[in-house]
């Protein structure tokens, strides 16, 4: 077996493998839908990404790396950026969260200062 076509099935056993996992945490309600479509796409760009090996070889060639290590090199940059958006995703809920608190504290000073009233006999 060539070295392309081991990388190919490689490839494609590992993005299979991130399918089943995502779709367990889906299923458990661990993951949300969206992040269950985002990480499906994720797992199928590995899956296929081994069908590319030899399209992406020249390209590999011409920067003097192996076609497994740019294809690697890409999946990296791919979910360093889904990094980042997470991050970002992430950074506004806090903001949320911190002003739900803050609004939360308001109220709840405001009902404590309130004057109490006397109930009608």
């Amino acid at each position: 077996m060539s070295l392309a076509v081991r990388q190919m099935l490689i490839a494609g056993v590992v993005g299979l493998l991130v399918v089943i996992v995502v779709v367990r945490l889906s299923r458990r309600g661990q993951l949300s839908f969206r992040y269950t479509i985002g990480w499906i796409g994720v797992a199928s760009f590995g899956i296929l990404a081994g069908l590319f090996v030899p399209v992406v070889e020249p390209v590999a060639k011409a920067l003097s790396l192996s076609a497994a290590a740019l294809i690697g090199l890409g999946a990296l940059v791919f979910i360093t950026a889904i990094a980042i958006q997470l991050s970002i995703s992430i950074s506004g809920l806090q903001r949320q969260v911190q002003s739900l608190t803050e609004e939360v504290a308001r109220l709840d000073h405001d009902l404590r200062t309130l004057p109490t009233r006397e109930s009608p006999r």
